[in-house]
């Protein structure tokens, strides 16, 4: 048990230096290296919880990620969307931070991958295209509606783009069954 509590910590530690060089200089300027160095960590632990600098940026975002991912799945609104959407708002200086270049197109496969693995539990039902180009759908709608709000295209308080990216997420789930 002492192991798993180091192993937490360490894993912590990780995402809380890569957070936070990310934010500071850019996904492009992290390296592997440089996120060791900051969590005062070893290289080799760093490959224990991650396989590279993509992966780590995935778990970082997984837990907002999941919630928006549930939301072509759910009947109801996810608890946590208001939250989830409440933090990205108050965090909205970030914005081009996660949602430009690579980091972007991470965040779209990664949100697509939990999408498409919720479609496939919840229906069980083929789409009328190939499940991941559903989930792509899905993701890409959901991080353009999300993205435009950050960038100020126009303003809604995070509850009504809870109920927007639900609404609109289960019904393009449903009108891609056959």
């Amino acid at each position: 048990m002492r192991l798993d509590i180091r192993a937490q910590r360490s894993r912590a530690a990780l995402l809380r230096a890569f957070t936070e060089l990310m934010f500071r200089d850019g996904f492009e300027a992290v390296s592997v290296r440089s996120i060791v160095a900051a969590a005062r960590t070893a290289r080799s632990t760093f490959y224990e919880h991650f396989q590279s600098k993509e992966d780590i940026l995935g778990a970082s975002m997984a837990h907002f990620l999941g919630v928006m991912a549930d939301c072509a799945s759910e009947e109801e609104q996810p608890p946590e969307l208001i939250w989830v959407l409440s933090h990205f708002w108050e965090s909205r200086r970030l914005t081009d931070a996660v949602f430009t270049g690579v980091p972007r197109k991470i965040i779209a496969r990664r949100l697509a991958e939990m999408i498409q693995g919720r479609l496939e539990r919840s229906q069980g039902v083929t789409a009328l295209i190939p499940e991941v180009l559903a989930a792509t759908q899905l993701a890409e709608a959901q991080l353009a509606l999300v993205e435009s709000w950050l960038r100020g295209r126009a303003f809604a308080k995070p509850e009504a783009m809870a109920a927007a990216l639900h609404q609109t997420s289960k019904a393009s789930a449903a009108a891609l069954k056959p």
